[in-house]
């Protein structure tokens, strides 16, 4: 992963007597890349076949307004610099952000000196517990030269002047120079133009003199107001970062909140590296902010960590709500509770890095934030449904019915929405324990009968020497959770690998579908069937009380892979294709985790390599002779 920028750019001090020479000069640069790499703009795309990308977003409403002075409170911003900025050049220090105020039509100057180019590097803060895979790592100078990192952030941009504005304000220019016969660069004079992206632009150079910058705010038809940027130069790295590629994952939703997860922190997955548990032990250093996709606002400026920190519709979630958890394949991770959230809304959730992880602002090396490009992710359906009949009759069914669990003690793989009952107000807090104590007192059989195995003896008296009775004990459990959590979706999606369940059963509003509509799913054929009428596990229906609702199956794989780990003896098998193995299991959706089209500990981010290095994972329905479960 690069970063989103100019990497490894070469500028030399240097006189422009002439415009042959300045043509030289651009030749030359053209021909040895060596000395100004392109924008190193990340090749690698992710997909998202469920949203549209942030940058398609209509519309923006933006911030400021015309005429005044507005003086931002942004941590590490040394007000000595910040107000409007006449035409004078400005003097940046080593990592201390400039911040101003910039009208739209105006050009503001910086110049980061030679003295402070050759001044002492900061002193370190403690960082991460280890680096992160894919980051920025730093270009080695030219002889005699340092290395000069220079960020931008835009904290605010003009606001529309309509009510349905066409798109976003233009970006801020960037422009650098190290000559000194120019040391007010722009578009015309020849300097580095740097982009800028969602208010985000980043450039290293490889340099021993002067560096001037230019920051140029263009016209914008249909905005009114100014920006207000953070313009940072170090000699020890960036001060801000920004990562185009996503560091998340979105898991699941119920109506009103969602889980997600970071990226693996480190590969390592052993509870003896000291990585591992620095990862585990320390508090969690990333943050992430989610906002309506409805509101277009941050268009324009979400790259930008000023900007997400400070805009108000944006929800933080930081400290609380967040937590590192080994969920999927045993590596650290951070999980995201988003609460508080619109049912049948789209949302973004962008993971950041506060500060450097441990320290933020004036004067720290890395103090300004990263950013990563966001995830998308839809909340469950939080109004009523209306199935109209041929006789025009209209019946309304409620389709609120999911809650997520998650963290649990028993089934520690488990975290998505499963059958809920939101009017028993009693249930709904203990809702996770109900379920996890249910699979964890079914699995007290199961242990006793593995107890009698010989599972410690030779290996010529072994069930095999391929799998052990560890192996077993784990794809129990697995299978177990699965089969005991349903994995929950709205009722009133179409889906074509959902399972409809407990068709017998009123909905939590007291309508029931069977009398009360004509929807060919509430027929008497369906609702008389025990893998429609009902619900898989016995105790939703009897405890719970969710009403109808529909399940992602358990990948049958898991049912596979329960039968070729354990003993023959327990007497495990799995249900036959065409005869009844279409009503209890799904199958894997192939190479996309998402959106699952069953239901698997491994399938969702933590497995997705697992996923589509095995083609269909691991999944199964079983039964025993010593504690026969039976959930069709």
């Amino acid at each position: 992963m690069r970063p989103l920028g100019y990497a490894c750019s070469k500028l030399r001090a240097s006189a422009l007597p002439s415009v042959p020479f300045l043509l030289t000069s651009i030749l030359s640069i053209l021909l040895h890349p060596h000395y100004a790499c392109a924008a190193n703009a990340d090749t690698i795309t992710h997909e998202d076949h469920n949203h549209p990308r942030l940058e398609n977003l209509p519309g923006l409403l933006g911030f400021g307004s015309d005429g005044g002075s507005y003086e931002p409170d942004f941590i590490g911003a040394d007000r000595s610099i910040i107000g409007r900025a006449g035409n004078d050049v400005q003097v940046l220090a080593n990592n201390a952000p400039g911040s101003l105020n910039i009208n739209q039509g105006d050009t503001n100057f910086w110049t980061f000196p030679s003295k402070a180019l050759s001044g002492n590097f900061s002193a370190q803060t403690p960082g991460l517990p280890s680096p992160l895979q894919g980051q920025y790592s730093p270009p080695t100078p030219v002889d005699g030269e340092r290395i000069l990192y220079i960020s931008l952030t835009t904290c605010i941009q003009p606001s529309p002047k309509s009510a349905k504005p066409n798109g976003a304000p233009d970006q801020l220019k960037l422009y650098v120079s190290t000559s000194s016969t120019n040391q007010k660069p722009n578009s015309s004079d020849g300097a580095v133009a740097v982009p800028v992206d969602g208010g985000f632009g980043w450039l290293n150079i490889s340099v021993k003199s002067d560096v001037f910058i230019g920051i140029f705010a263009p016209f914008s038809a249909g905005f009114s107001g100014f920006y207000n940027y953070q313009l940072t130069a170090s000699i020890d790295g960036f001060y801000a970062s920004y990562y185009n590629e996503r560091n998340g994952f979105f898991i699941d939703s119920d109506t009103n909140s969602a889980l997600l997860y970071t990226n693996d922190t480190t590969s390592e997955n052993n509870s003896s590296s000291s990585v591992f548990n620095s990862w585990m032990s320390e508090p969690p250093v990333f943050s992430m902010f989610v906002y309506n996709q409805d509101d277009p606002r941050i268009l324009g400026i979400q790259n930008s960590y000023c900007a997400l920190k400070n805009w108000a519709p944006v929800q933080s979630l930081g400290a609380t709500g967040t937590s590192m958890t080994l969920i999927g394949d045993g590596r650290p991770k951070q999980q995201f509770h988003a609460t508080n959230l619109n049912g049948s809304s789209s949302y973004y959730g962008t993971t950041v890095i506060t500060g450097n992880s441990t320290a933020l602002g004036n004067g720290v090396v890395n103090g300004g934030g990263t950013v990563w490009n966001p995830v998308n992710f839809t909340t469950k359906s939080g109004d009523f449904f209306v199935y109209l009949d041929s006789s025009l009759f209209l019946t309304c069914f409620p389709d609120n019915n999911c809650a997520l669990v998650f963290n649990l003690t028993f089934c520690t793989s488990v975290a998505y929405a499963a059958p809920s009952n939101p009017k028993n107000a009693t249930l709904s807090p203990m809702l996770g324990a109900k379920y996890d104590e249910y699979a964890a007192s079914m699995y007290t059989n199961f242990s006793r009968s593995l107890a009698q195995i010989p599972c410690n003896t030779t290996s010529s008296a072994q069930y095999s020497l391929a799998r052990n009775c560890t192996d077993c004990d784990a794809a129990y459990r697995q299978w177990l959770c699965a089969v005991s959590i349903p994995r929950c979706e709205d009722f009133s999606s179409n889906a074509s690998y959902l399972q409809p369940r407990a068709l017998n059963q009123t909905f939590i509003n007291g309508t029931n579908g069977s009398t009360s509509s004509s929807n060919p799913l509430f027929s008497y054929t369906n609702v008389s069937r025990s893998y429609y009428g009902g619900s898989r596990n016995p105790m939703i229906d009897t405890d719970i009380q969710p009403g109808p609702y529909k399940e992602i199956l358990p990948c049958k794989d898991l049912c596979y892979d329960l039968v070729r780990s354990c003993p023959a003896a327990l007497q495990f098998g799995c249900p036959l294709e065409g005869h009844g193995m279409n009503y209890s299991y799904g199958n894997p959706s192939g190479l996309e985790w998402y959106p699952p089209t069953c239901n698997s500990p491994l399938g969702w981010a933590g497995g997705a390599a697992v996923l589509r290095g095995m083609g269909s994972l691991a999944v199964s329905m079983a039964f025993a002779t010593a504690f026969v479960i039976v959930m069709i």
